[in-house]
């Protein structure tokens, strides 16, 4: 199908089938019908070069709407096709011999090439070219021709004469209506006006606003590309259109038009007859001239526009006073009726501008249409109707903040309540202040609350003592403990938390209750409390019936202590439910939690795109919430993804944007440690784990992160090879084995504690390690969590190989990659004739290998190419390794360990550079020399190497560094004794020998080879 046709492939297809009778003999029409502007001209343009591509004679007639010659359309048509029949100027004149000259000559050109004739616009069309029209479909069977024609086909625009002659057209005629385009092409259609970035949303609104109309889907486009943003006005050419059709329209017919336009696009007949002061009878007969020129459609009870653009139109050809007038009679008629929509009847009195009394009563019904849409969560809704009400009303500022608050305005909403609560309590008026602070945090349930906002708690606070003991005072109490739990670490929190409890169980008000209960829930956070949340939640549940707020934050209260509990399928229950009761209302502050935990379920499974899905959609609906809590479970999920598939990119991302500002934080050392070690700052690692090793874990608070923090410690002792570390987390988890690592309120699902404590009791050498990890992974497998099972296995795998000794490791290719296990960490690198190296110095440790065995078999060697090192580079080197003593000095005086580092690195290189340039006596050594030239090929892919996997595995990079020496022999020294089991390819093993045996085997080698005897593998 051509590009530029958009939504027409049917139609298309149809007419070149036609194409393919034409071939066999037998001529064949086509009539394409349809609106103005609805793309018939297009489409058979389109089809025209479909045409001439399959060798046909195209030819043209259009009929115009000025006057113009007889038979004006054919004389075009004739003229394409090479006719020389001239066809008369008096239609009256020889009318049957000209006819019968064109049927020959037409059967003659045609005979020589097929022809296609597109006669456009036949609706305009004068009797001569009508008149001829019966002759040629009567010639057609006889000719390889298709005889297309285009027409409107509403009874406004279409002359009875050119109806009488389309309805007399042949049954075997192929009739082709074009309608308005889907969404799906007119989302095409606007982008090939705007370009590749258009907005669906957008094009949803044209849509709606053309009825899929390809005319005016575009007008609209190039309307908006020119504005630069969305306009709500018509565009000239469109108006231009829709003017002249209803300018056809009889003044009863439009008149009724532009009374349906002050009601709406969709109008209940009664009220239209009603207001137009006339019976439905009469609206109805009235109705028939604009539903014949398809401007308007009737539908049982109902009027509808054809589409928006029409009312547009309509609408804005009444003058401002009439439309006042109209707007006024419409508010005071829908007031009247039993069941009226207060929006609608706000929104007429708001638009009846000067009329008496009508700004005054609009304010009065948008007050009840916004309390409205408030009971039914239609919070977006009710904040418009709200700001149409009485704002110097301070309840209704109170209401009006309370609904931004939980439409997703949180900034806007909470400066509304604050400015509402700051008033309040300059007149002492203790109850306004505590319902605005408790607004503030979506309501008294709190499902959203800002805890670093001081001030809140502080006002609330003030005033409490002044409220009675009622349900206000136990929400406004739970709410001030909750606010003291950053500030006040002792029992505090938990002593006003129990109290609002028992405050609002006096009140026997069940919404009270319920709010207490989810503050006591958030104080008592933690895993010593976890049952009792569980507990607290399903009563929460009980009570809260009937209020969305408080029943949504009960699920997601409960959500999270499952999780803990490992309790996945009931976890997942209330997910669901979590989820029908807010999507379809389309609430950002509560939808961002359903992409979390749905995300967060997918990476567990291993479905790692579906979990990339749901970050994407969890970061765009926080965002429209404006929620500060979503950015933080979208990192947790995304670093959780980050870590499984070990993109260290993203994890060094994550690092930067969130963890670092917070580095400092006990509750966030755990996590900051361990994704710093993991994306290669090993040593600002190291110092957080230093740090709170020697500060010690009750720094921590022991809540709702305490558990994760401490797991996140000891995941990063192992990565760093800390023991003293690993002794610490172990312990403080140990009392938890049964529960699971859970981030924040569901944003990852880190395993079982179980997992942890085994790992941990692996690198300390425990006996228990086997059966903390065997619990692991039943406790994931009955998950079905199969990214945290092939972890679980791993870790076995791991420790059967050590069979509990504390230093192991494995090296196994895998096609073009190769996995490396390090203290209980796997990760992968690509394929490298470095690593190769690696694999075969770790498979003969304490044992010297010589460069050329590394190089490989039948290498060829050249001729000597000089020194290595000519005097000048020798010169310098030297000079060079003055200076850096002097650096290294400085820096190690200054305790600058980083740039020590970086100095070392350095000077072994250049001290490596020299000895490797000169031989016996100092002398320069060729650089022909192939033993030479091996070894500066091996100690660069071997350093190359190294780094690859320091980036993605410090712990083990550094060790490498430390232990990997190169030069004409290289060798795997490690100070301790160590056990790594290196394959080259699936059951090719390169070796599996401890340091301790290669020790012994070394200097076997070395006394068989003072034997001259060889020395063997």
């Amino acid at each position: 199908m051509p590009e530029r046709v958009v939504g027409r492939r049917l139609e298309l297809g149809t007419l070149a089938g036609l194409l393919d009778e034409v071939e066999r003999g037998r001529g064949q029409g086509a009539l394409v019908i349809g609106d103005a502007g609805i793309g018939k001209s297009t489409t058979v343009a389109a089809f025209a070069d479909t045409a001439r591509e399959r060798g046909y004679v195209v030819a043209w007639g259009r009929c115009p709407e000025t006057e113009t010659l007889p038979y004006w359309p054919w004389r075009q048509a004739f003229r394409a096709l090479g006719l020389s029949t001239v066809l008369p100027e008096d239609p009256g004149t020889g009318r049957t011999s000209v006819f019968a000259a064109v049927a020959d000559q037409l059967a003659a050109a045609t005979a020589q090439h097929p022809a296609v004739i597109i006669l456009e616009d036949l609706h305009l069309a004068d009797g001569p070219a009508l008149a001829l029209l019966p002759f040629f479909i009567g010639l057609l069977p006889e000719l390889r021709c298709l005889l297309v024609i285009t027409s409107r086909d509403n009874a406004v625009d279409v002359a009875e004469p050119a109806a009488e002659a389309l309805r007399a057209l042949p049954p075997s005629w192929v009739r082709i209506p074009l309608g308005g385009l889907d969404r799906e092409a007119t989302g095409q259609l606007v982008t090939q006006v705007l370009g590749e970035d258009t907005d669906t949303a957008y094009a949803d609104v044209v849509h709606d606003r053309t009825g899929g109309n390809p005319f005016f889907v575009q007008e609209l486009a190039r309307w908006h590309a020119a504005r630069g943003t969305t306009s709500t006005e018509t565009p000239t050419g469109v108006r231009q259109v829709l003017e002249r059709r209803l300018a056809r329209l009889s003044q009863p017919a439009y008149d009724v038009l532009a009374t349906a336009a002050v009601l709406g696009e969709d109008v209940d007949l009664e009220v239209l007859a009603a207001l137009d002061r006339t019976t439905t009878a009469e609206v109805l007969v009235v109705l028939a001239d604009a539903v014949a020129a398809r401007l308007a459609e009737v539908d049982g009870a109902r009027m509808r526009f054809a589409h928006s653009l029409v009312r547009e139109v309509v609408y804005s050809g009444l003058g401002v006073h009439r439309r006042s007038v109209l707007h006024l009679r419409a508010a005071e008629l829908l007031a009247g009726l039993r069941d009226a929509d207060p929006g609608q009847v706000a929104a007429h009195y708001r638009d009846a501008i000067g009329q008496p009394d009508a700004a005054g009563r609009s304010r009065e019904f948008a007050l009840r249409a916004a309390r409205a849409a408030q009971r039914q969560s239609g919070y977006e809704q009710a904040v418009r109707f709200y700001r149409w009400a009485d704002l110097d009303d301070r309840q209704v500022r109170l209401e009006l903040g309370e609904a931004q608050v939980l439409a997703g305005e949180l900034a806007a909403g909470r400066d509304t309540l604050r400015a509402v609560a700051q008033e309040a309590a300059a007149d002492g008026d203790a109850p306004t202040v505590a319902q605005a602070v408790l607004a503030m945090g979506g309501g008294v349930g709190g499902f959203e609350v800002d805890l670093s906002d001081t001030e809140q708690t502080d006002l609330l606070a003030s005033v409490v003592p002044q409220l009675p003991d009622d349900a206000l005072k136990a929400a406004a109490v739970a709410r001030v403990a909750l606010g003291r739990i950053p500030t006040d670490r002792g029992d505090g929190p938990r002593q006003l938390a129990d109290e609002a409890v028992r405050l609002a169980r006096a009140t026997g008000d069940a919404r009270a209750e319920a709010a207490a209960l989810a503050v006591w829930c958030d104080v008592f956070a933690g895993p010593d409390h976890v049952a009792e949340r569980v507990a607290a939640a399903k009563r929460m549940l009980a009570l809260a019936t009937g209020d969305l707020a408080l029943l949504l934050l009960a699920r997601r209260l409960l959500v999270v202590a499952l999780l803990e509990q490992g309790r996945f399928t009931e976890a997942d229950v209330q997910i669901a439910a979590f989820a029908r009761a807010v999507l379809p209302l389309r609430l950002p502050l509560y939808s961002w939690l359903v992409p979390i935990w749905n995300g967060m379920r997918a990476l567990m499974s291993g479905r790692l795109e579906e979990a990339e899905s749901c970050i994407a959609e969890a970061t765009r609906l926080g965002e429209e919430a404006d929620s500060v809590n979503a950015p933080l479970m979208v990192f947790a999920l995304g670093a959780a993804l980050a870590n499984t598939t070990g993109v260290v990119a993203e994890l060094q991302s994550y690092v930067e944007t969130v963890t670092l500002p917070f580095i400092g934080n006990p509750m966030i050392d755990g996590p900051s440690a361990y994704y710093l070690a993991r994306s290669g700052a090993v040593d600002k690692a190291r110092g957080i784990v230093r740090r709170r090793v020697r500060d010690g874990l009750d720094a921590i608070p022991k809540d709702a992160e305490w558990l994760e923090s401490v797991a996140f410690l000891g995941a990063a002792a192992g990565v760093l090879g800390d023991d003293e570390c690993a002794r610490l987390t172990f312990d403080a988890l140990t009392p938890y084995a049964g529960l699971w690592v859970i981030d924040g309120v569901g944003g990852a699902c880190l395993g079982s504690v179980s997992l942890f404590l085994g790992r941990l009791a692996a690198q300390l050498g425990r006996p228990e390690a086997r059966a903390l990890l065997d619990a692991a992974l039943e406790a994931h497998r009955t998950a079905g969590a199969e990214t945290l099972v092939m972890e679980t296995e791993k870790a076995l795998a791991e420790l059967g190989a050590v069979h509990t000794a504390p230093g192991t490791g494995v090296l196994r290719r895998l096609g073009a990659t190769w996995e490396v296990t390090w203290r209980g960490v796997t990760v992968h690198v690509p394929d490298s004739k470095g690593v190769r190296d690696l694999a075969l110095l770790l498979a003969r440790p304490r044992t010297p290998v010589s460069v050329l065995d590394l190089s490989g078999p039948g290498r060829v060697h050249g001729a000597d190419l000089g020194p290595v090192l000519d005097e000048q580079a020798r010169t310098a080197y030297r000079e060079r390794l003055r200076e850096l003593a002097g650096d290294l000095a400085e820096a190690e005086d200054r305790n600058d360990l980083a740039r020590a580092e970086k100095l070392r690195v350095e000077q072994d290189f250049l001290t490596q550079e020299l000895a490797g340039a000169l031989g016996l006596g100092g002398r320069a050594r060729s650089a022909g020399d192939p033993v030479e030239r091996s070894r500066k090929a091996v100690s660069m892919r071997i350093g190359a190497a190294v780094k690859v996997i320091d980036g993605v595995h410090p712990a083990l990079g550094r060790h490498l560094r430390a232990s990997i020496h190169t030069g004409r022999q290289c060798v795997y020294e490690p100070e301790d004794d160590i056990t790594w089991h290196c394959q080259s390819t699936a059951g090719a093993s390169l070796g599996e020998s401890s340091s301790t045996q290669s020790k012994q085997e070394g200097q076997h080698d070395h006394d068989r080879r003072q034997q001259g005897r060889p020395a063997g593998r």
